[in-house]
């Protein structure tokens, strides 16, 4: 049977190609430092609903056949988490960033400024989402999962004023807050203080410049991302119920809503393709830009040779680096020019370089040259006046 996605294979295999990436990320050093929580809340969240966007599309490629009961009760509150784990990180990121350039400090001054923050962003990175997925989510669950042919296993609420207050608002008013109240004052300092910014980012060893502007470039690339998306949602629900039923209503019941609370199938000709790849392509797109800012540097591509010397030392097999080996001609070294500088070795310390100054070593040589010059001119002048008086005693 065809699969119902005419996109197939690329949405599973870009899923599994950023879940890999979001794992390397996580793995670097970092990324992993105190002061950016809120990148790894987003990663290790999006990591997860990456892998369930490609379970979904192989396992339901070509069917909407309601299985695998546990496995989507799972996959379902992972997708209503990183629904509300994404604008809120990126405001975590954001919030950060303004309290570093404020305050000019990675740290925050005291201890109760720590503990403070801590729980703020702890609750908004971890406690908020989960009382979403979890009680939030129950009000207003029309359905135990649905399955769609072609995407598997997703959530489904009702079309309500408090379903869109309690599930759909998340995605809007998050971005909303981080650019309202935290990019305009990050932006100011950055530009009315640009100078001591530099300085202060040049000298930190915690965050430099680049790791700052790129996790600035996350925070917008996120926003970009989320808020177009969050907004165009709900206008799609409401206008869409408006359309069908001429109302929308505020709250349809607790009763209404769980009588005949189990799974249902919905078929591809009932689900808008649209909507659907906007909801399935943003973690993996999203996925992508965070690999691109912090998966491809320098330290982080020393982190993954690290990690894999340690795996191989597991098992057995440890990689050394590669040097470059030189070959000897048999004839000797061509020089063009002066000769390279080779450092001298010593039997106790090993190698070391010589510091000597080029300038003054050329000095010393010159003079030992005239030196060795003049004492053969003196040697030269000596023995010609001992031949010129051998010759006048012949004469004599």
């Amino acid at each position: 049977m065809a699969p119902a996605d005419p996109t197939y294979p690329f949405l599973p295999i870009a899923g599994l190609l950023a879940a890999v990436m979001l794992l390397l990320v996580l793995l670097t050093s970092f990324v992993r430092q105190s002061w950016n929580l809120g990148v790894v809340f987003l990663c290790f969240w999006l990591f997860l609903d990456n892998i369930v966007v490609s379970t979904n599309a192989i396992v339901w490629s070509d069917n909407s056949d309601i299985k695998y009961y546990t496995y989507c009760d799972i996959a379902t509150h992972v997708q209503t988490i990183t629904n509300v784990v994404r604008p809120m990180a990126t405001l975590i990121i954001i919030r950060r960033l303004y309290l570093i350039t404020s305050l000019r400090s990675v740290e925050l001054p005291d201890k109760a400024a720590k503990r403070r923050n801590r729980a703020i962003e702890w609750t908004m990175g971890l406690i908020i989402p989960l009382v979403v997925a979890g009680p939030l989510y129950y009000v207003i669950q029309l359905y135990r999962f649905a399955v769609l042919e072609g995407f598997g296993c997703t959530s489904i609420v009702e079309s309500s004023v408090v379903g869109i207050l309690l599930q759909w608002s998340w995605s809007v008013m998050s971005p909303l807050l981080s650019i309202t109240i935290y990019y305009p004052r990050v932006i100011r300092i950055l530009y009315l203080q640009r100078r001591d910014m530099h300085e202060f980012l040049q000298s930190n060893n915690s965050v430099s410049r680049f790791n700052y502007f790129r996790i600035f470039a996350l925070a917008s690339i996120d926003i970009l991302l989320t808020l177009p998306i969050g907004v165009v949602n709900i206008v799609l629900l409401v206008t869409g119920e408006l359309s069908y039923w001429g109302t929308f209503p505020i709250y349809e019941g607790w009763t209404t809503i769980h009588s005949g609370w189990g799974p249902i199938a919905i078929s591809g000709s009932q689900v808008s393709r649209i909507q659907m790849y906007f909801s399935r392509w943003t973690s993996p797109v999203l996925s992508f830009a965070i690999f691109g800012l912090f998966g491809a540097t320098k330290e982080a591509r020393a982190s993954y040779w690290l990690t894999f010397r340690t795996v191989g030392g597991w098992f057995g097999w440890k990689p050394t680096l590669r040097t470059r080996r030189t070959a000897r001609s048999p004839l000797g070294t061509m020089e063009f020019g002066g000769r390279a500088q080779e450092p001298s070795i010593d039997l106790e310390i090993g190698s070391r370089p010589s510091f000597i100054d080029q300038g003054v070593r050329a000095k010393e040589e010159s003079g030992a040259l005239k030196r060795k010059l003049t004492d053969c001119g003196v040697e030269l002048r000596t023995d010609v006046e001992k031949t010129e008086g051998s010759i006048h005693e012949l004469r004599a």
